[in-house]
C-alpha cells in the first residue's frame, strides 16, 4: 500500500524540522565547520595551507571590484541559507551586499549574495562538485565558482544562471587559460595564480 503524499510531505518536514534544530545546537569545536546540506549535517575540518592560499589568491583579483562598488563585502565564515531546501552552506568565499538580504545574522539568503566560491579538498569532493552547485542554484545564489585543483587537470569552474535548481551556464577553465567573470565583476581571473 502506498503511503499517501500528504503523510509522506508531513513526515518529511517533521525530519527536517528535527534536523534543523539539531543542527543550531551543535557545540562544534574551534577549526571545525558545520552544515546542513543535502538532508544531513556535515562537519568539516580547517582548511588545509594549499586550500586558504587559494582563497587569498581570489580575494587579491577581486578586491579592487569590491572597493570600487562599495558597499560589497567578501565574507569568508558567513552562512548562506537556501531557502526553497532549508539547507545551510558555508562557502570558502561569499561576496554580498551590504542590504542583501538575511534570514538570521549569521545567515544570508542565497537569492542576495552575488558570488559563491568553494575550493575542493578531498573530503569536499562530492558535495563541492554536486550537492553544492545545486543547492546554491536552488538558492538562487548567481555565481558559483569552484577551484578544484583534484581534479584531472585542475580546473576553475564558473557556474551561472541559475534556473528551476540548476544552473544553465557552466564555463571551465585549466590553469593558464583566462576565466572571465560577468557582470557586476567583469574581470577575467588568473587561474594559474587560482590553482598555485
Amino acid at each position: 500500500m502506498a503511503i499517501p503524499r500528504a503523510d509522506w510531505a508531513a513526515s518529511a518536514e517533521r525530519e527536517l524540522t528535527d534536523l534543523e534544530q539539531l543542527w543550531q545546537t551543535l557545540d562544534v569545536p574551534p577549526g571545525y565547520r558545520v552544515e546542513l546540506i543535502d538532508g544531513e549535517i556535515v562537519v568539516s575540518p580547517s582548511a588545509s595551507r594549499w586550500h586558504s592560499s587559494a582563497i587569498d589568491e581570489l580575494i587579491d583579483a577581486l578586491i579592487d571590484v569590491k572597493r570600487k562598488r562599495r558597499g560589497w563585502r567578501i565574507h569568508t565564515n558567513l552562512t548562506v541559507h537556501i531557502a526553497p531546501t532549508r539547507e545551510r552552506l558555508i562557502p570558502d568565499l561569499m561576496i554580498a551586499p551590504d542590504d542583501a538580504p538575511g534570514f538570521c545574522d549569521e545567515e544570508l539568503l542565497g537569492h542576495g549574495v552575488l558570488l559563491v566560491a568553494e575550493v575542493v579538498s578531498p573530503s569536499s569532493r562530492r558535495r563541492d562538485r554536486v550537492a553544492k552547485p545545486r543547492a546554491y542554484a536552488e538558492g538562487g545564489v548567481p555565481l558559483y565558482l569552484l577551484i578544484d585543483q583534484l581534479a584531472e587537470p585542475a580546473t576553475v569552474t564558473l557556474f551561472s544562471d541559475p534556473h528551476q535548481g540548476t544552473y544553465q551556464g557552466c564555463q571551465t577553465a585549466t590553469a593558464g587559460q583566462a576565466l572571465r567573470l560577468p557582470e557586476p565583476f567583469e574581470i577575467s581571473l588568473d587561474t594559474r595564480r587560482l590553482l598555485g
